[in-house]
């Protein structure tokens, strides 16, 4: 059973007072996903299907009727700024507009359907066809497709260009929020013929269509190639158009984007003609304005949520996507070679308490730290956490990669330390007396300074995480100074591998919409190098993904998942802290349906398929 004293439970709710009260004033939550991952689902093409040409959708979808009316305005924590050109589009470009309708992806998730149980719905791709070498991917290019602005018929010129513009593979200079990303899974795309693209896997992974081709996930919009050929890469920045049932009229970074509806599109002819996506970044001001109607869809914090439904408004549970808050201990780079080719890496070891350099480099050194993770873990009320700053919603983690406590695969039972026998569940316990064992035993019985943790603005995870260090201070001695800069600031460290200061998130396998069986531990090691990363490059991340993402074997890859978990839970690598699920809401004396989309993308706070919107 856990061993709470008085004194921390006082400390604790003291401290769940102050920073509730400081998010009335300051904002909540903002749901956003600024850290492009590799990650994915099924409905994948696998070993099995080599050679088959699956078709996601034989003809094109039934084109909305009557002309669009009437404008409606949405409330999101972000807005990323819009840039044409695919290669300038960094982290959160390329989601905002196809999240906002205005590009389109290969494919989209179909409605409801929140684990990929189904095939993805083709969009701008009709199907695809895997080679039985698993060595390339074939994507039937839908035809008569329109892009803004009179630009011209998309093809598979287009498909190309978007991906090999964005891809650092294809273009060493790409900042595309995915440029990282996709170079270890896509080597190049090329043209087969005016509807047909080829994409050339760089190594191939079981995590298929809504890995990286899906609106589920983080992928490249697809946009004119002529433009790029008429005006060149500069050039090309301020033509933000695509082939999506909305297009831009206007669009400014951190402030407002006006779209207008594509009358006669190909798919849907949206039903409201004009769309604004206006950036609120304090969640109380998003609640004024969704209360006094000023706008009409908005993320809300989840203190507010009780007051919302009972005043009428609802809550829209379509994209199914629940995080698991996390602590990622930034700095442990323990892998020398990069997994997939054998590079060398060059990484500057951080003298610090959390941080472990390879254990057969120093076993005594790595023991310590480790434990000094497991103290950090332990002295953390998750149960507190959930009914104070989460109100009673979600629940707790402990692990940002393990599957929920709901999963089959979750192991139940008390989480054991290797160094007490281990043995034991999943459950790490809040036991505020072990973790003072622990500390003294790596050597720090007094505690230390921890500088720099990265919570970013106001919001859920600057609450959690004040409480969190707030105990760690109290109770352990361990100091921590948060830093509550935009993310955009934190983000080159990580990418770079040259910060050694934990972050508030340990990466994006962190959802629960995502499987438990989709390969696990691409960037918390080197398979990421390049590209974003969570501060940490694991061994045994690394042979984790490299084994499951070749794996056709469903079976098979939860075992190896399992397997990491355990090991990651050993290592407290990435500590988790309570489920926060995103949920936008809106108002149902404005909008009569809205087809929420599943995604995994936190972007625009979720918010998507704004096509799909009829107001009353």
């Amino acid at each position: 059973m856990p061993r709470v004293t008085g004194k921390t439970r006082f400390i604790l709710i003291s401290l769940l007072f102050v920073v509730t009260s400081l998010a009335v004033a300051c904002g909540g939550d903002d749901g956003e996903d600024d850290s492009p991952v590799a990650t994915s689902a099924p409905a994948q093409p696998t070993a099995a299907a080599a050679a088959t040409t699956t078709p996601a959708d034989s003809m094109p979808p039934e084109a909305g009727s009557g002309m669009p009316s009437g404008s409606m305005s949405v409330a999101v924590s972000r807005l990323h700024a819009g840039t044409g050109t695919p290669q300038f589009c960094s982290a959160g470009c390329s989601e905002n507009f196809y999240m906002a309708s205005v590009q389109e992806t290969l494919f989209r998730p179909v409605l409801g359907d929140m684990l990929g149980a189904e095939p993805e719905e083709g969009i701008l791709a009709t199907g695809w066809t895997l080679s039985p070498d698993l060595s390339y991917l074939e994507f039937d290019i839908r035809k008569g497709v329109e892009f803004h602005d009179g630009w011209g018929q998309m093809t598979a010129e287009d498909v190309v260009f978007s991906f090999n513009n964005a891809n650092s593979n294809t273009t060493p200079e790409s900042v595309h929020g995915q440029a990282g990303d996709f170079a270890p899974l896509i080597a190049n795309f090329e043209v087969i013929d005016e509807f047909t693209a080829r994409m050339n896997y760089a190594n191939y992974d079981s995590r298929g269509i809504r890995h990286r081709f899906s609106s589920f996930w983080q992928t490249a919009g697809i946009v004119p190639k002529k433009a790029f050929d008429d005006l060149g890469a500069d050039g090309m920045r301020d033509v933000l158009a695509g082939t999506g049932p909305y297009e831009v009229e206007s669009w400014i970074d951190s402030d407002k984007a006006v779209l207008k509806a594509v009358v006669d599109h190909w798919r849907k002819t949206p039903s409201v003609e004009t769309m604004a996506i206006i950036q609120v970044s304090e969640s109380a001001t998003r609640r004024a304005m969704l209360e006094t109607g000023q706008v009409a869809i908005a993320l809300p914090s989840l203190k507010d949520w009780k007051a919302l439904e009972s005043a009428g408004f609802v809550r829209s549970e379509g994209s199914g996507l629940t995080i698991q808050r996390s602590i990622a201990m930034t700095g442990n780079y323990w892998e020398s070679n990069r997994y997939y080719d054998d590079k060398e890496l060059i990484r500057e070891a951080a003298d610090k308490p959390w941080v472990s350099p390879a254990e057969d480099v120093d076993p005594a050194r790595f023991e310590s730290a480790r434990l000094v993770r497991q103290a950090l873990a332990h002295a953390i009320d998750r149960e507190g956490l959930v009914a104070s700053i989460m109100d009673g919603f979600g629940g707790p983690t402990y692990f940002a990669y393990a599957p929920l406590l709901s999963d089959p695969s979750f192991k139940q039972g008390t989480y054991i330390d290797p160094s007490r026998g281990g043995g034991g569940g999943w459950e790490i316990p809040f036991d505020v007396s072990l973790a003072k064992e622990f500390l003294a035993e790596a050597g720090y019985p007094d505690g230390f300074d921890m500088e720099n943790l990265w919570v970013g603005p106001p919001g859920t995870s600057a609450e959690l995480v004040t409480a969190v260090t707030g105990i760690w201070a109290a109770e352990l001695g361990v100091n921590v100074t948060l830093n509550n800069s935009v993310y955009s600031t934190y983000r080159p460290g990580l990418v770079a591998r040259s910060t050694s200061e934990p972050f508030a998130g340990c990466g994006d396998d962190n959802k629960s919409n995502f499987p438990f069986d989709w390969a696990r531990g691409f960037v918390m090691s080197s398979w990421s190098d390049g590209g974003y990363g969570v501060g940490m490059e694991i061994p045994f991340a690394a042979d984790n993904y490299g084994k499951a993402a070749v794996l056709a074997d469903k079976t098979e890859r939860l075992k190896l998942n399992s397997a990491f978990v355990q090991q990651g839970m050993d290592a407290a690598l990435c500590i988790g802290l309570v489920l926060d699920p995103i949920t936008p809401m809106y108002s149902p004396d404005v909008i009569a349906s809205w087809d929420h989309l599943p995604t995994g993308n936190g972007n625009l706070n979720t918010i998507n398929n704004l096509e799909s919107i009829v107001l009353k």
